[in-house]
């Protein structure tokens, strides 16, 4: 199945998509639901503007058939949380693999992406879309209004991955799975979508590696994100550096020096945030308990999942799951 969108403004991709499905009103004037017919799949995807220029998109689904996807936009800075399905994403030339857990942050003007997913699989994920310039009304009246218009126009033409931590995990699902209706779910929403702004403008800051990143050849980039799917796709078997090294054409030092430089961590430390990552994913949508999620995750005692867990989260995995019911 294909879909060509062509957006002239924030809010016309959604818009876009009553094209070839189902839309119904949510309710509220600000609210859409778009459900999809029997023959394309079942779920739904869910708008709610914001205000003008800012929207949130939540989709739940699972496609009968393999969905390409060719969105032209005009002006779009976008943020997107990946729970649940394998997206593939083409963007200025390059593929980005989008796993469980994780997201990316991308802009451009008068540009194509294209995303690719699978048949048979759910797909669960969160799209925080705004004009550019939204996210310096957020700032208008900080002093640091001048970095945060220096990080939009670097940011023009480039896709990021979102670094993982606590706030961007509980505020990304408060955002999902949040009780309010109305104004006050706007209000809310909106609260969250700074808090997610905020993580990702601290960690810019504090990124070292940029210019070791942008220097990266094309090839090796290209070869770094085949490394990485590999990672993700040995989450509990993983390769040895040495082993990965060869799988992804690369030697030993640009892969170490490389992967720490385009995604901000050693490949050990994406390992153990993966398995973490997926391992709370196992625990909450596929309700493993944990054990079963920690062996799934390639951790052959729980207790050391436990740890490591409480370390990246703060606390324990049954107290993280009880402070999501």
């Amino acid at each position: 199945m294909e879909q060509i969108i062509r957006s002239d403004h924030i809010h016309g991709y959604f818009d876009g998509l009553s094209d070839y499905l189902i839309a119904h009103e949510a309710g509220q004037r600000d609210e859409q639901r778009i459900v999809f017919p029997p023959h394309l799949g079942n779920g739904c995807m869910s708008r709610t503007k914001i205000r003008p220029g800012i929207e949130v998109v939540i989709s739940d689904m699972t496609l009968e058939e393999d969905l390409h996807q060719y969105i032209y936009e005009n002006r779009i800075l976008e943020i997107n949380y990946c729970f649940s399905g394998d997206t593939d994403c083409y963007f200025q030339g390059n593929r980005f693999s989008t796993p469980v857990q994780s997201g990316n942050i991308y802009s451009m003007e008068d540009g194509e992406i294209h995303l690719f997913r699978r048949s048979k699989q759910r797909y669960k994920s969160l799209e925080i879309r705004m004009l550019p310039e939204q996210l310096l009304r957020f700032f208008e009246y900080d002093e640091d209004s001048a970095g945060v218009e220096k990080w939009l126009k670097k940011q023009n033409g480039q896709m990021t991955p979102l670094q993982s931590s606590v706030l961007l995990n509980r505020a990304v699902n408060e955002i999902v799975y949040s009780s309010y209706n109305g104004p006050l779910r706007r209000l809310h929403l909106e609260s969250k979508i700074m808090e997610v702004l905020l993580h990702v403008l601290e960690r810019d800051e504090g990124e070292t590696d940029a210019d070791a990143a942008a220097s990266i050849k094309k090839q090796d980039k290209e070869r770094l994100y085949a490394a990485k799917q590999i990672v993700e796709e040995r989450l509990e078997n993983p390769l040895s550096l040495k082993e990965l090294a060869r799988a992804a054409e690369l030697n030993e030092f640009k892969l170490k020096k490389g992967f720490k430089a385009l995604f901000g961590m050693t490949v050990f430390e994406y390992v153990r945030e993966r398995r973490l990552e997926k391992g709370l994913f196992l625990m909450q949508i596929e309700q493993l308990n944990v054990g079963e999620a920690a062996a799934a995750v390639g951790y052959s005692n729980p207790s050391n999942f436990s740890a490591a867990f409480y370390k990246k989260y703060g606390c324990k995995p049954m107290q993280y799951l009880k402070s999501r019911v």
